[in-house]
């Protein structure tokens, strides 16, 4: 772990109480929402893999029907886009990641950290392997760089095969290379670019390229696959 990171951590809890405690009335506004369209639960904790391979529940607005107890869905183990399993008020959770709000609570409580490798369900997570075990010496991140970089690739992958196969094969080792690298080099600088780029991401306009050009140059075993596959959808900038 970087030593930027283990400094950080501390700092991601204590802004996640803050803007936590700023932001609960729109959670409890969106959650009431959630359960009046379809009377099941609002919010829901779907087990993740955290720090130390400890398995947590990481806390979400529903944007799926309901068909366990425990208000999560059923069927194929990934949401791809377009999944009819999600609901109307769903989509526009997804859309604009508002779903992702209430793991500020998993922040606060150190389970998960504002920056960082998402956090993985334990079906796909191999807890012997060193990439995974360099990986999970962290808690995981409501975002991270490897979503930025790969995250349309990723979508194109699971819209081809939502079963999993396909995403643990070929997804999963570029993933767990660019998570790797970022928990051993983050800092300052590289935790800017990431929020640079998230940031435009969610706005009009060309998305950023530094970041993507940073990964490439950093990450040889990713630099060997190719660009027009990972980048997938991505256009030009």
């Amino acid at each position: 772990m970087s030593p930027w990171l283990r400094r950080r951590l501390a700092f991601d809890r204590v802004l996640a109480v803050v803007v936590g405690i700023m932001i609960a009335p729109v959670v409890a506004v969106l959650a009431v929402l959630i359960r009046r369209a379809d009377g099941g639960p609002g919010l829901i904790a779907v087990p993740r893999v955290g720090r130390g391979g400890e398995v947590f529940g990481m806390w979400k607005l529903r944007s799926m029907g309901v068909a366990h107890e425990d208000g999560t869905a059923a069927g194929l183990r990934l949401t791809r886009a377009g999944d009819d399993r999600i609901t109307p008020i769903g989509r526009v959770l997804r859309r604009v990641h508002l779903d992702e709000l209430p793991q500020l609570w998993n922040v606060a409580r150190g389970e998960m950290a504002l920056l960082g490798p998402r956090p993985e369900t334990p079906e796909f997570v191999d807890i012997a392997d060193p990439d995974w075990r360099a990986v999970l010496e962290v808690p995981p991140g409501i975002a991270g760089p490897t979503q930025l970089v790969v995250g349309d690739w990723e979508g194109s992958v699971i819209a081809e095969d939502p079963d999993g196969d396909a995403y643990r094969d070929r997804v999963l080792p570029v993933k767990l290379a660019i998570d790797r690298w970022y928990v051993g080099e983050a800092s300052p600088g590289l935790d800017a670019e990431v929020v640079w780029t998230l940031l435009r991401t969610a706005l009009p306009g060309p998305r950023p390229v530094g970041l993507r050009v940073r990964v490439w140059a950093s990450v040889p075993s990713v630099a060997t696959i190719s660009r027009t596959a990972v980048l997938g959808a991505q256009s030009p900038d």
